[in-house]
């Protein structure tokens, strides 16, 4: 089973420069909620697959959509801790975050769009 990190542990630690977020929510998820935890990378599975060497040497907190996404985000965790990596879930996803009252940021793309209008 891989480890996971509680919400209000990950918020005590944004900003820390030791630790790096990734959002491995599927697109779908990705489009339906346009928000993001605060300096949240997004990454697909087969992107942290595919660019594992070009990650930093930080702890890798890995976030998924809710509980029932978990398992996605439970083989980006177990594909980093077979490489080595040193890597957590957050528990219950970026809905369990969002519910528990802490910060989420719009998605970049989203104010590009809309200052392209």
């Amino acid at each position: 089973m891989e480890p996971h990190i509680p919400c209000a542990e990950l918020f005590l630690r944004l900003g820390d420069e030791d630790v790096l977020i990734l959002d491995c929510r599927s697109p779908v998820h990705w489009g339906r909620l346009e928000v993001h935890i605060p300096g949240a990378l997004r990454m697909t599975p087969s992107e942290v697959a595919q660019h594992l060497t070009m990650l930093p040497d930080d702890e890798l907190i890995v976030v998924c959509g809710c509980d029932l996404d978990e398992e996605a985000a439970a083989r980006v965790c177990r594909l980093l801790l077979l490489r080595g990596r040193n890597a957590v879930c957050l528990q219950g996803g970026i809905e369990t975050w969002m519910a528990e009252g802490f910060p989420v940021e719009s998605h970049l793309a989203d104010t590009v769009s809309a200052l392209q209008r």
